[in-house]
């Protein structure tokens, strides 16, 4: 068979990699001395956007409604305004730096208006805020408020106190509700002394078993809410996006904790039960394995519960992740099958394409390929029907690009190189550049194609591509693959583009 030449990366190393460290203000100085400004894209207040699951122009709307509230003029910021600010195109003016922390309940640091450099050590401002009862919010440093409503009526804390619902129940103060004073959706509520050290788990699943009230439209603020960490979960490290999530899941947990059981209930129920399952996600992801297990169990809890079969489908696809990492590939078949059994009603397609492809790649992991095959047909035939559909919010990554993915590792394992190779080339197609997770997977994918075919130099490229979306994302499963693949490169380790690969690979371990 004539051999087809080496893919190429259409892209380079990512931005996001070369992009200069935010600078705080600096001191004025005359038009004539001025240096030109350099542009540096603000990541923390897009993510704070889009954690909430908006878009520039709801931001826009947002900011201009809370203006006419809270200050009884308008505003006119619009959504072109909100991307030049997240491009660094342009900074906010100090009246709209203050709208957007009244908006998020965050500090200037946090919403990437002030270099963290010019505040003490965020590690340090943290041990002493935790000391005074006040809550960090987020990656970029601790946050001191007052108690105060904010848009969407955010809760905010005081130094030294606590927070209760309006039954008097203290708030989990551990890490889930670190982000407490940064959420949006929950009114405030009286502030007093406690300490509760229920892992968060724990404290859901009770809540589980009370009865509770919440508005149809607060319920679906919160199910916004979680899409939008989902869709982050793509491209930040879990580490990082835990904290986030784990303070949602607080918020949640807080609601069914004392709310009764009423039609909405059922939504807000499965909402947390999502939430919980991107927890065990992440936590799977940080290798705290007895952390994944009990958040997947109580996301199974929630999804009994809201008689929501599609939720309990995808925490077995989440399952099957942890499973097949430790070798237990038949397992991990087990669990999908029972998924995709679950999944056969009340989920919409997209769940079932996902899942019918995971059971691909585990089955050819066994060696079964008649099986493979037909796994494979199925997720393609179900992909073709749901492309249109809305799906939840666990599918969202999962596109095109990520299908063809999942055919390039099961061609792989079944040493079918061509059709390997075939499947790598669309996928490459389908998938936009950029750092995201699952591009690292295709990465490492695409190198094991080239070791099959002895294309080294092209197998160490695609590893490296990968290695280096790992070292943004600190994504752990991704470093797996890339292990994985070194460990298939050994009859080749003396070459140089091997040796370059080990290179980066100590820098990163």
């Amino acid at each position: 068979m004539t051999s087809e030449a080496p893919m190429q990366l259409t892209t380079g190393p990512s931005a996001a990699s070369r992009a200069p460290a935010a600078s705080g203000p600096s001191p004025d100085v005359s038009k004539s001395s001025r240096a030109p400004a350099t542009r540096t894209p603000n990541a923390r207040l897009r993510l704070s956007r889009e954690e909430r699951g908006w878009s520039q122009e709801r931001l826009a709307t947002e900011i201009r409604r809370f203006s006419v509230i809270h200050e009884g003029r308008e505003a006119g910021v619009t959504g072109n305004m909100i991307c030049k600010w997240e491009k660094g195109d342009k900074k906010p003016s100090l009246r709209y730096q203050r709208l957007l922390r009244a908006l998020f309940g965050r500090s200037s640091v946090e919403l990437g208006f002030v270099d963290d450099e010019t505040l003490p050590s965020v590690a340090g401002a943290m041990r002493t805020g935790m000391g005074r009862g006040i809550a960090p919010a987020g990656p970029g440093g601790p946050q001191q408020a007052g108690r105060e409503v904010v848009p969407g009526g955010t809760l905010v804390l005081q130094a030294d106190a606590e927070v209760i619902d309006p039954n008097g129940i203290p708030v989990e103060r551990r890490d889930f509700l670190r982000l407490f004073a940064a959420a949006g959706g929950v009114a405030v509520v009286p502030i007093a002394a406690a300490a509760d050290t229920t892992p968060p788990w724990e404290r859901l699943s009770s809540a589980l078993r009370r009865r509770a009230s919440v508005t149809p439209e607060l319920a679906e603020e919160l199910g916004q809410r979680t899409a939008g960490l989902y869709g982050l979960e793509e491209r930040v490290p879990a580490r990082i996006l835990m904290q986030r999530v784990t303070d949602h899941l607080g918020r949640l947990t807080q609601l069914l904790e004392s709310t009764n059981r009423t039609p909405v209930r059922r939504d807000l129920t499965s909402t947390a039960g999502e939430t919980a399952a991107l927890a065990g996600w992440l936590a799977f992801d940080m290798n705290d394995l007895p952390a994944a297990v009990a958040y997947y169990r109580v996301a199974i809890e929630a999804a009994r519960e809201a008689d929501d079969n599609a939720l309990w489908a995808c925490v077995l696809g989440y399952e099957s992740y942890q499973t097949a990492s430790q070798g237990r590939h038949d397992q991990a078949c087990v669990l999908l099958g029972e998924a995709q059994r679950r999944a056969a009603t009340g989920s919409t397609v997209m769940t079932r394409a996902w899942l019918a492809a995971r059971e691909a790649e585990e089955q050819a992991a066994r060696g079964e390929g008649r099986a493979a095959l037909a796994a494979l047909d199925r997720a393609q035939e179900a992909f073709e029907r749901g492309e249109s559909d809305g799906d939840r919010v666990w599918t969202q990554f999962f596109d095109r690009g990520r299908l063809d993915g999942l055919k390039v590792t099961t061609y792989t394992r079944l040493r079918r190189p061509a059709a390997a190779y075939a499947a790598a080339t669309e996928a490459l197609r389908a998938t936009a550049p950029g750092a995201t997770k699952k591009r690292s997977l295709l990465m490492s994918d695409i190198a094991e194609v080239h070791i099959q075919r002895r294309e080294i130099e092209a197998a160490c490229h695609f590893a490296a591509e990968a290695l280096s979306i790992v070292a943004q994302t600190d994504f752990s499963l991704g470093l797996a693959r890339v292990r994985r693949t070194r460990e298939h490169l050994r009859p080749w380790q003396h070459t140089q583009a091997v040796r370059d690969l080990d290179d980066q690979l100590r820098v990163l371990v």
